[in-house]
């Protein structure tokens, strides 16, 4: 992906498209780094989007209202059909596991990322109404979408939190891809509820 195609994401259904044919054509050749942690594994493909159905299903189990950039992104991809490798920095048995989640399968560690995020951060069910906070949802590893109107990518471990990205089209591109592009801070609100725990 280059740059410009980088900049011009916009969480459309045409910006995920875009980013599944480009992901798909990048993992055709894959050099895994030694490393720990998941990677994409060679020949990686994503799973068919799910239906209006199936979405309405995933937000009902969840307890969740999805944003648009959110069901574009699930109208379009579902995880992918390999799971990810761990080769544990060459130093131990190599792993698999879930790299973009996935549902049904992944819907209880969803579950769980967002529950830890939530006591990590001591917010409770009091603050969330109080101080109207926005709910989270993970979509690989620690990477979590904000579903608010502003819909920023944090990465999120626990209580240590950084800006990923701007926006879920754009945070999923630098998981992918080799993306070099600076974060424009200048159209992420740092006085939002979770953006002002970012250290």
């Amino acid at each position: 992906m280059t740059e410009k195609g980088y900049k011009e994401l916009d969480c459309s259904v045409l910006s995920f498209q875009f980013i599944k044919r480009e992901s798909e054509e990048y993992w055709e050749q894959v050099n895994l780094d030694v490393f720990w942690g998941f990677q994409i594994q060679e020949g990686s493909k994503w799973k068919k989007g799910l239906s209006e159905p199936q979405l309405e299903d995933f937000q009902k189990n969840l307890g969740i209202a999805f944003s648009e950039p959110l069901k574009n992104y699930y109208r379009t991809m579902n995880g992918l059909d390999k799971p990810g490798i761990n080769n544990n920095g060459g130093e131990g048995a190599i792993e698999f596991g879930t790299t973009f989640y996935r549902y049904p399968e992944d819907i209880e560690r969803i579950k769980s990322q967002i529950k830890w995020i939530f006591e990590d951060n001591k917010v409770t069910d009091e603050i969330i109404n109080t101080q109207n906070a926005p709910s989270i949802i993970p979509y690989l590893g620690h990477r979590f979408l904000i579903l608010d109107n502003e819909g920023a990518i944090l990465s999120m471990y626990g209580n240590d939190m950084i800006i990923w990205a701007e926006n879920l089209s754009k945070g999923i591109a630098r998981d992918i891809f080799p993306i070099h592009s600076a974060i424009e801070m200048k159209n992420i609100n740092m006085n939002s509820f979770w953006n002002r725990k970012v250290r």
